[in-house]
């Protein structure tokens, strides 16, 4: 009997033990905010739309859908933010059932596609933001406890890819406003992480005052208390300058700018040229975010930054205030990424995405940012030399510029920037970009210049084989070795010939995806295949190719599959088609510019590589 009990006692004894153990794997710690700013990266917002007071559909957005995340994934994004709005969605305090369930649904398209999301409560018909007073704290903290409390529990078995962020642009402006303002963040925080499970240790995302980063550096400098350590972000947004970011008509104070950045200034509408807030001013505001918070461990997200754009008529220059705008959109987000800052660009219905069928609407704003996250450097190799093209770092307007054997220097590094369907080539070294120079004469130099708006910087991209050509704009001539071999020869130009000298590979530095070398022979249907693939031939086609407006891939058993992926040349991601495939033709490239992309079909059995191209 003595034994029977004992053995009773440890069976239970072993129940407890086991039992407590699945519930603490259960809530296993989640990283740290430092751990996830690493793996965050170019970001997007859904704006207008959980936000819009009432109804995701007031402030003119579509319904979203899965579609619509996976095209901003393709486009390069990793991590989205989510303005929502709560209040207006309640019932004596409760949030409504179906709201949140709309919300969560619209989480887990994200976290399908694996991405970071960012949930708030947003403005909010202003519950919060506009009453960061001591005469409200006490109700303002009252009611962020009892939404953060719900909002919380319903999503907490969310792993890390899930963050919670207190507010949105809370007003304080002084030390008094701060202290209000941190209570709030404290009422967030202690709110969170009572509701235990994978809260416990999520991280959170705390606000400076107004989100304005010199407020932000001067007034906060402490963040609420957290029970566990290493679980905390800072936000802060950027719309400066002003007068180029968000002013929409002149003031008697100040006029609209039209052009922001070195290069990108007008020569004939020079009253609408920033006069502030450039480079050195964005860049100054970006490294006190870093001395103040990451330097320190905490990482700092750019929760909003975007600028307006505007259709000008003349005399105003609507191609270079075009060109300034995603030179903005670049230089931020390479200016941020340097300095370990987490940009998220702020979108509207109708502006980067068509809402409601996922395309692209302006490939190349989505371009600019990729090129700033991923440095998209590229080097171009002759076919008949074997000679990079190289700036020779010749820093003057009009230089020529050379050929040199491979010595990884930054003059032989150029930036690919798109212009429609053309793109331009930026020196590393000098920043003048390449230049055709008008020239029409067969075998005359090549040469660079600072940055303008003329079709002599344009060039468009033709296959060639396993090659490329790149033809100027302005010219119609190829750019050409000219079969010359000596380290710093002077790069030609010259009419179609059909000759190795005018043909290219194009290298890619510092993308994440490197361009597919592959072949497409006028006229007929692509039948490249991946080295890894198990596909067999004939079970995916493509038609036609080349392709005016749209082409059509023939898979013979949709259910095999897993997704279709689109990228440019430059290695972006321009659409997904996931599963489930309704038929077995599926159409595709009505959003794609002219030019050459790389198509992949993954299957249960391998992946099946094509190059197509859309022509003008």
């Amino acid at each position: 009997m003595k034994n029977k009990l004992i053995r009773k006692v440890l069976v239970r004894l072993f129940a407890g033990v086991l039992v407590f153990s699945i519930s603490t794997n259960a809530w296993a710690q989640l990283p740290t905010a430092q751990t996830i700013a690493g793996s965050m990266k170019l970001a997007w917002n859904l704006g207008n739309t959980l936000e819009a007071i009432c109804s995701e559909t007031a402030w003119g957005a579509a319904v979203t859908t899965q579609r619509l995340i996976d095209s901003v994934k393709a486009a390069g994004f990793n991590t989205i933010r989510l303005p929502c709005a709560w209040d207006c969605h309640t019932s004596n305090g409760v949030i409504d059932a179906a709201w949140i369930a709309r919300v969560k649904q619209i989480v887990d398209y994200c976290i399908n596609d694996n991405l970071y999301v960012v949930l708030n409560i947003h403005w909010d018909g202003g519950w919060l933001e506009n009453n960061v007073t001591q005469s409200a704290q006490s109700s303002v903290n009252a009611k962020q406890n009892n939404y953060w409390t719900q909002i919380a529990n319903y999503f907490k078995s969310y792993n890390e890819h899930l963050l919670f962020a207190s507010a949105n642009e809370p007003n304080a402006s002084d030390a008094t406003g701060m202290s209000v303002l941190l209570s709030y963040h404290q009422t967030f925080v202690n709110a969170v992480r009572a509701t235990g499970g994978n809260n416990s240790s999520r991280t959170l995302i705390v606000q400076g005052p107004q989100t304005n980063m010199g407020l932000t550096n001067s007034l906060m400098n402490t963040l609420p208390t957290d029970q566990i350590a290493g679980r905390m972000m800072v936000e802060v947004h950027f719309y400066e300058p002003y007068q180029f970011c968000l002013m929409d008509q002149d003031a008697n104070w100040g006029k609209m700018f039209y052009y922001w950045g070195k290069g990108y200034h007008s020569t004939t509408d020079v009253s609408r040229n920033a006069t502030w807030g450039e480079e050195s001013y964005l860049d100054s505001n970006f490294m006190l975010m870093k001395s103040k918070f990451v330097d320190k461990g905490i990482p700092v997200i750019i929760g909003e930054f975007a600028s307006i754009k505007h259709n000008l008529t003349a005399p105003s220059d609507q191609q270079l205030h075009l060109a300034s705008r995603r030179y903005f959109y670049r230089y931020l987000v390479s200016s941020a990424k340097s300095k370990g800052l987490i940009p998220i660009v702020w979108d509207i219905p109708g502006q980067m995405f068509d809402r409601s069928t996922g395309a692209v609407l302006d490939r190349d704003l989505v371009n600019a940012m990729n090129q700033g996250w991923n440095s998209a450097y590229v080097s171009l190799v002759n076919h008949a030399s074997g000679l990079l093209i190289d700036g020779m770092y010749r820093s003057t307007n009009g230089a020529a510029a050379g050929q040199w054997s491979n010595s990884g220097s930054d003059a032989q590094k150029w930036l690919m920037e798109t212009v429609g369907s053309y793109v331009k080539l930026k020196n590393k070294a000098t920043g003048l970009y390449l230049d055709g120079l008008g020239d029409h004469t067969n075998g005359n130099a090549v040469g660079q210049w600072s940055n303008s708006s003329s079709d002599n910087q344009q060039w468009s991209i033709e296959p060639a084989g396993n090659y490329i050509r790149l033809r100027n704009k302005a010219t119609g001539q190829y750019l050409d070795g000219i079969y010359r071999y000596s380290n710093g020869s002077d790069l030609g130009q010259w009419s179609y010939s059909n000759s190795d000298a005018q043909q290219w590979t194009l290298n890619t530095t510092g993308l994440t995806t490197a361009m597919t070398q592959s072949t497409v022979r006028t006229g007929q249907s692509a039948t490249f295949t991946d080295s890894s693939s198990g596909t067999p031939d004939g079970a995916i086609r493509i038609s036609p190719n080349p392709f005016q407006s749209t082409f059509t891939i023939v898979v013979d058993d949709p259910a095999k599959v897993g997704s279709i992926r689109i990228s440019d040349l430059a290695g972006h991601l321009v659409e997904v088609i996931g599963q489930p495939l309704a038929a077995t033709r599926t159409t595709a490239g009505a959003s794609l510019k002219p030019g050459m992309y790389i198509v992949k079909v993954r299957t249960t059995t391998g992946t099946k590589t094509f190059k197509v191209v859309k022509l003008k």
